[in-house]
Formats: C-alpha cells, sequence, structure tokens
C-alpha cells in the first residue's frame, strides 16, 4: 500500500504526492490520520503527540491535525481549549501609525 519511512510507537509517516500521511496505528485509518506538507512537522507533530507537549505558535490546520492523531482525552482537551482561545480572541488589528505622513 504505502512505503513507510519514519515509525515510533504506534506512529508512522508514508509519503504521499504532496506531502506525507501520519497514521496513529491504534485508531481507524478514516479517524486517525493526518496530511502534512513538511517530513519535518510530521515528526515534530509524532513527538508532540507522544510527550503529550502542546505547541505554543501554530495555526489551526496544525492543532487539528494533532487532535486527529492523538488518543490521551485529557490532551485533546487542553488542544480543543486552545483552538477556543484562540478563536474567541480574534484576529489582531493592523497597526496603523497616526503620527507618520502618508503622501
Amino acid at each position: 500500500m504505502f512505503n513507510k519511512i519514519y515509525e515510533k510507537k504506534e506512529f508512522m509517516v508514508f509519503p504521499i504526492k504532496k506531502g506525507y500521511v501520519i497514521y496513529n496505528s491504534k485508531k481507524d485509518f478514516s479517524d486517525g490520520h493526518t496530511h502534512l506538507r513538511n517530513f519535518n512537522s510530521a515528526k515534530m507533530a509524532i513527538d508532540l503527540v507522544v510527550n503529550k507537549k502542546i505547541p505554543k505558535s501554530t495555526n489551526f490546520y496544525y492543532l487539528t491535525s494533532l487532535i486527529r492523531i492523538a488518543q490521551d482525552e485529557d490532551y485533546i482537551d487542553k488542544i480543543e481549549g486552545l483552538i477556543e482561545t484562540r478563536k474567541s480572541k480574534g484576529k489582531k488589528k493592523n497597526y496603523y501609525n497616526n503620527n507618520y505622513c502618508y503622501r
């Protein structure tokens, strides 16, 4: 089926056309896999889930990917809480310097 290029515990990484698939073998494939474009991001995602670390500065897609491959409910709840917090804060306003003369 796929050529496995990386494995750590129950996680496997497979190359695809435009990136990589991370699969947690303890979950169904439809629920326990995610797609990432960078191999180093895929390895980091596995390390984050194995060590139950929450990244501080990542986008919603990456956080959702961590949720998809994780099994620990406490870890998943913490990431979902982080996503909700970021959504409630909203997008930062653009900086506008009043003292600068635009010509």
